[in-house]
């Protein structure tokens, strides 16, 4: 009898568990956003309904009150029937640069607020009641090497959230998958499995998840985050681990119909950002003879992009260094020189102006700047790495890194984020390129105007 009545137990507590719905796994985050729409993603523990309530309050980028009237608001969906159980939910005609709180309705059911749900839109180029030579000033925030296994508590993602950046870039090595390639000498099934929760760890990062439900967050990819230590097109599980990347970013692109990839683009104002795929067309660093890193169709999108764009700024963000002439040592796009050189002789030849770059990958923070005879003015990158992987100092009387003609700032292996810092009246912008610790201290700090990202440079 009492076995029955505990079968009945057991029975009746499965059919309540059945009955509470859908649990919220990760998120929310805040993905592409305009100065009118946002994306919403969520993952959920089974297929759900999903319906975001939100407020629109008439505050311009967290500091200026325009006096007008609340509105309420609310947009639907669906997370995936099959796992991952992810979705988007897309919130549009929003109020141009208005703050936005919201809340997450799951089958019916208001989740309880693990983390601040609110976040601004992006600023429009004028502020609405503005001079229109008065641009917006705003600043976006990047980091890459985050290794959640090692470091599980990070001080970083804290730091950028007191800085109100109006975006986010994971810009590679977001997460560490397996470096050795027998690691993925198994089942397709077992492959699924583990990459969706690599990707599901970082999001429930303590800091990293109010983060990205405060602040829209774009990612890339590097190695680590796309397969194994210096991994390249060759990987065996490309397809899927591409599959399962777009899954968790909902950036404002992925790729193009014909070109597979994570590259994606945004753009803040007069800010233009070009975000890379270093990984998936990628010939292996190991060939007698490797050609490209980007892949013929994703660098003549990147072309066609920067010669259309009429942004002041024109930032091209990559996992790796692609300034620096780091020969044959380590990963940078010098491997595939021509590439690169032809790129950056394009880049002179089309007089585009405003170019400036940000990168990852080396676990140091620096800036390098590379001139050469016959550029149209010198090329600078912020490179921003090691946001939570380890913080060890080089040892006593190891200077760093060789020391390579490009670096033109100090190396610092302390945790840290990039930063960039947008300026100015129309006509007289400049950007700010900050390498910021993990207690908040500038670390360096380089001014460039867009007068010294043109021909006119040293007039």
């Amino acid at each position: 009898m009492r076995r029955i009545i505990a079968g009945l137990i057991i029975a009746l507590f499965g059919l309540s568990l059945t009955g509470m719905g859908a649990e919220l796994l990760s998120g929310p985050l805040v993905g592409h956003t305009t100065t009118n729409s946002a994306k919403i993603w969520l993952e959920t523990d089974q297929a759900a309904d999903v319906t975001i309530r939100y407020w629109q309050e008439p505050r311009l980028q967290y500091g200026r009150s325009l006096g007008e009237p609340l509105e309420l608001g609310e947009a639907s969906g669906r997370t995936s029937d099959t796992p991952p159980h992810v979705g988007v939910i897309e919130l549009e005609n929003l109020n141009e640069g208005w703050m936005i709180y919201y809340e997450v309705v799951l089958d019916g059911r208001t989740l309880r607020t693990e983390v601040p749900q609110v976040f601004s839109l992006m600023p429009p180029e004028v502020q609405p009641r503005s001079s229109p030579t008065q641009i917006s000033n705003f600043s976006v925030a990047f980091a890459s090497c985050t290794f959640p296994g090692r470091v599980p508590v990070q001080p970083i993602w804290g730091q950028i959230a007191q800085f109100r950046p109006a975006a986010l870039m994971l810009i590679g090595d977001n997460n560490y998958m397996p470096n050795a390639e027998g690691a993925y000498a198994t089942t397709q099934d077992v492959i699924e499995y583990v990459m969706a929760r690599y990707h599901r760890n970082l999001r429930n990062l303590p800091g990293l998840r109010t983060l990205v439900a405060t602040t829209p967050t774009y990612g890339i990819w590097d190695d680590h985050d796309f397969g194994p230590n210096n991994s390249d097109r060759t990987f065996r599980w490309k397809e899927l681990s591409l599959a399962t990347f777009r899954k968790y970013y909902p950036n404002a692109s992925a790729g193009l119909p014909e070109v597979p990839g994570v590259f994606t683009s945004f753009r803040i104002a007069d800010a233009e950002f070009f975000l890379l795929d270093d990984r998936y067309h990628r010939d292996p660093n190991t060939s007698p003879d490797p050609q490209t890193m980007l892949g013929e169709g994703q660098l003549q999108w990147l072309k066609d992009s920067l010669s259309k764009s009429t942004a002041t700024f024109k930032i091209i963000v990559n996992g790796g260094t692609m300034l620096v002439d780091r020969f044959d040592a380590g990963e940078s796009w010098y491997r595939f020189r021509d590439e690169r050189d032809r790129f950056l002789q394009w880049l002179n030849q089309e007089q585009i102006t405003g170019v400036i770059f940000a990168a990852g990958d080396w676990h140091v923070g620096t800036v390098n700047r590379l001139y050469r005879p016959g550029d149209l003015y010198p090329f600078y990158e912020l490179l921003s790495s090691n946001a939570g992987v380890s913080n060890k100092p080089f040892p006593e009387g190891e200077p760093g890194h060789v020391r390579f003609h490009q670096f033109a700032g100090p190396e610092y292996r302390g945790y840290n984020f990039g930063l960039l810092t947008f300026s100015g009246s129309k006509g007289q912008r400049s950007v700010t390129l900050k390498l910021i610790d993990e207690w908040g201290e500038e670390i360096f700090t380089t001014r460039l105007t867009e007068r010294q990202l043109s021909p006119a440079w040293n007039q």
